[in-house]
């Protein structure tokens, strides 16, 4: 537990119930067990520090099935000396939850606004040729790319669809083994499988945001992060079943692009993009 991190968060985090902020940043601490997560990790601590990001942990209502959401508020401040209007802007992550892969997904959301980056056409083709007529050879991880990416989904209107994926990326790992040890899946299977989504995490989105996080903070939790990193555990009996029924039946993709068939897709557009 990282009294640092306690006391960034200390003022920052409000409980509709009795406190429990040993929970929260051990909650928080275990998402550095997944190194993609680091840079926008510490962008969250980076603007709890500065009081420009408020965590809210509230009681879970039986007719509320919302457990969690990113808000902006945008607030007009007039100046009387200078007789003119300035705006500022009140972020809040609202918890029903405190578990990591609710914690992942709401500041996914907010990691998107705080990039300034406009996900559009670039992230839209990385996770279309990730997910498009192609399935994972884990049966536990396609079922949970279905309910969280797919099904889920249904519920929302088309515009949000993309910032919607983003977000429940970073869940889908957050659920991983590697950050609980019980998990069906690894890490590395869910960056595997989403081959151009994670390219675009590790080379346009956490660059974007580098610039923004507080160096001092990122040498922190760099220690945190060595500290708690799992060990994984032997494959599991289902996994074991999985792998020798595929070689019973032969190649499961045959007849499926494989992921640098469609990193080469994915590239050869771009190449086409830079040349407009």
């Amino acid at each position: 537990m990282s009294e640092i991190l306690k006391n960034i968060f200390a003022k920052q985090i409000d409980f509709e119930t009795e406190p429990n902020l040993d929970k929260f940043v051990q909650t928080f601490c275990q998402l550095y067990r997944i190194e993609l997560f680091k840079d926008g990790l510490d962008l969250i601590l980076t603007k709890v520090q500065e009081k420009d990001l408020k965590f809210e942990v509230k009681v879970t209502k039986g007719w509320d099935t919302n457990l969690g959401c990113y808000l902006t508020e945008q607030n007009k401040v007039f100046n009387k000396v200078l007789g003119t209007f300035s705006s500022s802007v009140k972020k809040s992550i609202i918890l029903r939850q405190m578990t990591c892969n609710l914690m992942a997904h709401e500041m996914a959301h907010a990691l998107e606004f705080e990039s300034g980056l406009n996900l559009g056409e670039e992230f839209r083709q990385c996770i279309g040729f990730d997910m498009k007529d192609r399935s994972p050879s884990s049966v536990v991880l396609k079922g949970e790319i279905k309910r969280l990416m797919v099904d889920a989904l249904k519920a929302y209107p088309p515009h949000q669809f993309l910032s919607e994926l983003f977000a429940r990326y970073f869940e889908l790992l957050s659920v991983s083994r590697n950050v609980r040890a019980t998990g069906d899946f690894t890490t590395a299977e869910v960056m595997s499988f989403f081959e151009n989504t994670t390219n675009f995490i590790e080379q346009i989105f956490n660059p974007q945001i580098q610039g923004k996080i507080d160096p001092k903070i990122a040498a922190h939790t760099s220690e945190i992060a060595g500290k708690i990193r799992l060990e994984v555990p032997e494959q599991k009996f289902h996994e074991r079943i999985e792998s020798i029924q595929k070689k019973s039946q032969g190649s499961w993709s045959k007849g499926v692009k494989s992921n640098a068939m469609w990193q080469a897709g994915w590239q050869k557009t771009q190449q086409i993009d830079d040349k407009k």
